[in-house]
C-alpha cells in the first residue's frame, strides 16, 4: 500500500539526495561547513515532511505547536518538533564539527523514515 503520492515521493527522494550532498560538502569545505550543515538539515527536514504528506501543512502545524508551547500529543509530532529544534540549533551554532554532527543525525533520521515509508515500493535510497 502506498502511503505517499508520486509527487511527494519524488520530492522526498530528491531532498534526501540533496541533504546527503550538502552533508558531504560540509565535511569537505571547512570554511563553509556551518552553512552546508544547516542546508543538509533543512533538506532532510523537507524530506521528512514530504514522506508524511503535505509539507506546507506540516510545517505550519509544527511551528504553531512550537510557538504555543503545547506538548505534542503523539510520537510523530514529537519527532517533528525534535527535528525542528535540531535545525534551529544548527542555525545558531558556531562550532562546525558540532553542527555537522547534528546535521548528520537529521539526515540519518530522514533516511530511516524514507526507508520505512517506501518499504516495498522499490527505488529505496
Amino acid at each position: 500500500m502506498k502511503l505517499v503520492d508520486l509527487a511527494n515521493r519524488g520530492w522526498a527522494l530528491r531532498y534526501l539526495r540533496e541533504a546527503r550532498a550538502e552533508l558531504n560538502l560540509a565535511r569537505e569545505e571547512p570554511d563553509l561547513s556551518l552553512m552546508f550543515s544547516f542546508e543538509a538539515a533543512r533538506k532532510a527536514q523537507a524530506c521528512i515532511y514530504h514522506c508524511l504528506g503535505s509539507p506546507n501543512a506540516l510545517e505550519m502545524l509544527v511551528l504553531d505547536v512550537l510557538m504555543e508551547g503545547r506538548a505534542p500529543r503523539d510520537r510523530v509530532m514529537r519527532l517533528l518538533l525534535t527535528v525542528e529544534r535540531m535545525v534551529q540549533a544548527i542555525s545558531k551554532m558556531e562550532e562546525p564539527q558540532e553542527a555537522y554532527r547534528l546535521a548528520r543525525r537529521v539526515v540519518e533520521l530522514a533516511s530511516k523514515i524514507v526507508k520505512r515509508v517506501f518499504e516495498g515500493e522499490g527505488d529505496e535510497p
